[in-house]
């Protein structure tokens, strides 16, 4: 699972992608859906872009989140990963087969206080 504050401008996902992927020089379509309002949010992603010390092992991304999220709910999402050859689609049914697939808490930017 992964965790986002709201507000983090470098969130760090640590994934599992290279084990299936099936094309030469993938781009990544990264797409999170929220559970609740069905938004959706779509990036791509390319294999450089990795920054893991062993990317036969994990593959590590940061995103900023607070760009990425901006104006969106808090709460559950969830996430599918494309592999795919295109560096700009964010269509899921015009992509490749899913990498790996989870759920991500997107946490509010301020902790709650009661007065």
């Amino acid at each position: 699972m992964l965790e986002f504050k709201q507000d983090n401008a470098a969130a760090v996902m640590i994934l599992t992608l290279t084990e299936f992927v099936t094309l030469p020089a993938p781009y990544y379509l990264f797409v999170f859906t929220h559970v609740t309002t069905k938004e959706v949010v779509a990036f791509v992603k390319a294999e450089i872009d990795d920054e893991s010390d062993y990317p036969d092992r994990y593959n590590q991304f940061t995103i900023n989140a607070a760009t990425v999220f901006a104006g969106k709910k808090t709460g559950e999402w969830h996430y599918r990963v494309h592999e795919q050859a295109s560096a700009v689609n964010i269509d899921p049914s015009a992509s490749g087969g899913v990498l790996e697939y989870g759920k991500l808490y997107l946490d509010r930017a301020t902790e709650f206080s009661y007065t």
